[in-house]
């Protein structure tokens, strides 16, 4: 079984990077985690991935030792846990408004006290079964964690109530749905998402435990900002940012040795 660098670090407050995949693929996977980011944030809200594929790309991690955090939807107890059994170390539940979803959440996603996990133990996460069953809880209990995202008003109102239930780990603040929310929509750097941010990073340093969101694309200076009101998980890089920055480094470098190119329309 392979130890969270995740939850190792947020036993000692440190900062954490993650790195968002678009394309679905086990070798681009492996690839990024060569890279050594703490986590590769996988999207199974927007993506829709076959689950042979999905189990692929969780399984790399054995290969390079980063953790896997998937995006996953809240419909019923095996959304939640197959991506964990699977070995995913986390997951993201997105549009989460009431801290009695959050609630039920802890309850299906985690092994006793906290909840009532379902208890297959024959998957990725006990190593197709051969972990002994009392280490095997306690591997899982440990290094295991479960964000979910603040992404409306509504749940901006409750976050205090949603930080403070037992066995949450993190609470994601994801700026782009929010920017909708407040009638804004794609404006990431409005004010009011920013407020939204720094309340919830608030609440989440009162009740001890992260707080996390995008680093709009890295930006220095904004994830300094970030850092000084305390969030401490912050997503950086993707695969689709590097691939469309590098094709547009590619392409002035190209033009500029009397080569054409189409240009995009829309």
């Amino acid at each position: 079984m392979k130890k969270s660098i995740v939850r190792e670090k947020m036993r000692s407050n440190e900062l954490i990077l993650a790195a968002k995949m678009n394309f679905m693929n086990p070798n681009l996977a492996e690839l990024i985690g060569y890279f050594g980011f703490d986590c590769l944030w996988i999207c199974n809200e927007h993506q829709g991935i076959d689950r042979s594929m999905l189990e692929n790309i969780i399984r790399t991690k054995r290969i390079t030792n980063m953790d896997m955090m998937v995006r996953t939807g809240r419909g019923d107890h095996t959304d939640i846990i197959q991506p964990l059994e699977m070995g995913a170390q986390g997951l993201l539940i997105p549009h989460i408004n009431t801290p009695e979803e959050v609630e039920r959440i802890i309850f299906d996603g985690k092994f006793h006290p906290f909840g009532e996990r379902g208890m297959d133990c024959v998957n990725g996460d006990a190593d197709q079964g051969m972990a002994d069953m009392e280490s095997y809880l306690k591997f899982q209990k440990d290094n295991t964690f479960i964000a979910v995202q603040i992404e409306d008003t509504n749940a901006l109102d409750k976050v205090d109530e949603i930080a403070s239930v037992k066995g949450l780990d993190m609470i994601f603040v994801g700026p782009k749905d929010f920017s909708q929310s407040i009638g804004e929509p794609g404006k990431v750097r409005h004010p009011k998402v920013w407020e939204a941010i720094e309340r919830c990073a608030k609440a989440c340093n009162d009740n001890n435990i992260y707080c996390g969101t995008s680093g709009l694309g890295g930006d220095p200076e904004y994830v300094k900002r970030l850092i000084s009101i305390g969030v401490k998980f912050v997503t950086g890089p993707s695969d689709y940012g590097a691939v469309v920055n590098s094709m547009k480094n590619d392409v002035e470098k190209f033009s500029k040795l009397g080569f054409t190119f189409r240009e995009y329309k829309g």
